[in-house]
């Protein structure tokens, strides 16, 4: 996708033609107990008070963290509409917060579509208190198995394209950007989760949530046809979601540019 893609606009499209459509499909993926969203809040310190949830969508970060106070953030007021609690409509790199407002900064898949990408570390870091975290998740290209690889190769095949972002596979040069931000990155994992696909309203619901700019709605109609044919002949079919969790904690004030 050519870098002078018009990508503000395609997204605001399609999360004000699908609010939560993201949720949806992420909340119904598991790895043993857990959900990406319960995975990203055990790295919030029960010691946070104040949280701030960055490109929050419907708010399914916020809704693990009940009983915290925590402040949601979204450019797009469709999507903002469903998250509970405290919201605030705002561009990522303009967060009408004073500097180390919040102890904690959580984001469930943002960093892969807020551009530039370091500016948004940069204000993240703004408004963390010093000693404050930033846990962050992102698709990620691993861990994957032998028959996740067959499955997603399938689909691809039939969508005539793969995902596509803003920003690069897995954010190469996340841990960089986020210590020139002023970041100390202390962890970084990956984890398999899984969306089992039984009937055709789930393997839309797969499609729907995929960033597909310039793929045509009879190739989504498609690879969703043939998802929910292989899960029928199998009695249900994995979709693999690898996902990255990264935590960094706020040392320093950004690096000059």
């Amino acid at each position: 996708m050519s870098e002078n893609y018009d990508w503000p606009g395609y997204l605001r499209e399609f999360h004000t033609a699908a609010p939560g459509c993201t949720e949806a499909l992420l909340s119904r993926a598991v790895a043993g107990d857990h959900t990406p969203y319960r995975w990203l809040v055990r790295a919030v310190s029960g010691e946070a008070r104040r949280v701030l949830d960055l490109a929050c969508g419907s708010g399914p970060v916020a809704r693990e963290l009940s009983g915290r106070w925590v402040v949601g953030v979204d450019n797009n007021p469709t999507q903002l509409a469903g998250a509970p609690g405290p919201r605030v409509q705002a561009d990522a790199l303009h967060l009408p917060f004073a500097n180390e407002a919040f102890d904690v900064v959580t984001c469930s898949m943002g960093l892969m579509v807020l551009q530039p990408l370091p500016d948004a570390l940069a204000e993240a870091a703004r408004v963390l208190r010093r000693g404050g975290v930033l846990a962050a998740t992102v698709l990620a290209v691993r861990p994957l198995r032998r028959g996740d690889i067959r499955t997603l190769t399938g689909l691809t095949t039939r969508l005539r394209s793969t995902p596509q972002f803003p920003g690069t596979s897995e954010l190469a040069g996340l841990k960089e950007q986020l210590q020139t931000a002023g970041f100390d990155v202390m962890e970084s994992q990956r984890e398999r989760y899984a969306y089992t696909v039984h009937t055709l309203d789930d393997a839309r619901r797969v499609i729907a949530a995929i960033y597909l700019p310039g793929t045509s709605l009879d190739r989504r109609e498609t690879a969703a046809h043939w998802l929910a044919d292989r899960a029928e002949s199998r009695d249900g079919l994995e979709v693999a979601i690898p996902v990255r969790r990264i935590t960094a904690m706020r040392t320093k004030l950004a690096l000059a540019s």
